[in-house]
């Protein structure tokens, strides 16, 4: 991989400011449920797009504010952690709270009560996963706070008027959550499940929930094909950037991949190549139009993550971590904008084709 650079201690780049503000993520969300909700042609308010937005930036806010509390001050950082390390009490004592107070603001006034509630499942999850990762310096704090704080959200879960299946979801990752944190061997960072995979699910999960919602969960569901391989996308994204800051990492996020699993970069071609090819299988089944343009977004993605890791030894650490995630986006925005006669378009130059309804 390309070796570390330290940006943080020097200027920032204009191209690299996106991903120090926390801004990437949130773009990337609202791309891919806009590309979703193309996919299944359902139309989303204004104010879902928002929330989505609010609610994953400040997520990866609250994530690497609390990343700065567990690195020692002469640590090597990247500039994204030492920004938010320097400027963690402004974020602490003002801009957290007042996104918190504006997410709010739209989820009772804004969004859909069934969204809502959803939303309000999900989050609590993300909230445990943000702990689970957070106190592992802590052994006691980590295992009693885990186990503690399961049994609560198993018991909030349930009683939150969501769907059955989203409840027995969400008490998987509850379960799983808890198996790792009682699995935990003490001095080490042994994970059988890497964050970055459960990370991805978690935001397939989330841009898919509101298209999942007016399709009166049929579609988007958490177990469909398209939320499945966009989760695979995610999660080798993250596992990329695990990857391209690798040396950065060591000290902020100890159970990175790349800490847990040393042989994960080796192997990452071929995970590339598996996820290209269940989304070629995906494409060899029946499907509406629109929904082929979807997966072929994420094939395409999943191409030119391949191509910026081919490229990763000739580029600085933060340069890759951006072009994976331009690799995410470009080809769901193309989605997004296309036309709306370029299926019919699609439709007849593809005519005959069996899968193609």
């Amino acid at each position: 991989m390309a070796s570390s650079t330290s940006t943080s201690q020097s200027h920032i780049p204009w191209w690299l400011w996106p991903n120090v503000l926390s801004l990437d993520a949130p773009l990337v969300a609202i791309l891919c449920q806009a590309a979703l909700a193309r996919a299944h042609k359902v139309s989303l308010l204004p104010s879902v797009y928002a929330a989505l937005f609010l609610t994953v930036w400040l997520i990866y806010v609250v994530d690497r504010v609390l990343d700065g509390f567990s690195v020692k001050k002469d640590a090597r950082l990247s500039a994204r952690h030492a920004f938010y390390r320097r400027h963690r009490s402004l974020f602490i004592f003002f801009v957290v709270p007042a996104g918190g107070i504006a997410l709010l603001w739209l989820a009772l006034a804004e969004i859909p009560e069934g969204i809502f509630w959803r939303g309000q499942a999900l989050g609590f999850i993300v909230a445990l996963y943000l702990l689970h990762f957070a106190a592992r310096g802590h052994r006691l704090i980590y295992t009693v706070g885990n186990i503690m704080a399961c049994m609560v959200g198993g018991v909030v879960l349930w009683a939150l008027p969501v769907p059955v299946p989203f409840k027995i979801l969400y008490g998987t990752v509850l379960v799983a959550l808890l198996a790792l944190a009682v699995g935990r061997r003490a001095g080490d960072s042994f994970r059988f499940l890497p964050k970055e995979v459960v990370c991805g699910y978690l935001f397939a999960i989330g841009c898919s929930l509101s298209v999942n919602f007016f399709t009166g969960d049929q579609l988007a569901h958490p177990f469909s094909p398209e939320v499945l391989m966009l989760a695979l996308l995610c999660s080798l994204n993250c596992i990329a950037v695990s990857c391209y800051e690798r040396a950065a990492d060591t000290q902020p996020d100890p159970d990175g991949i790349t800490q847990t699993w040393p042989h994960i970069a080796r192997l990452y071609p071929m995970l590339l190549i598996s996820l290209a090819g269940f989304v070629c299988w995906t494409l060899s089944r029946k499907m509406p139009l629109p929904l082929v343009l979807f997966c072929a977004a994420v094939l395409f993605s999943t191409i030119l993550l391949g191509v910026v890791h081919h490229l990763a030894k000739r580029m600085s650490p933060e340069l890759c971590h951006v072009l994976a995630d331009v690799a995410i986006a470009v080809p769901v925005l193309a989605v997004v904008l296309a036309p709306e006669h370029l299926p019919k378009i699609a439709s007849l130059l593809l005519e005959g084709v069996p899968f193609l309804e």
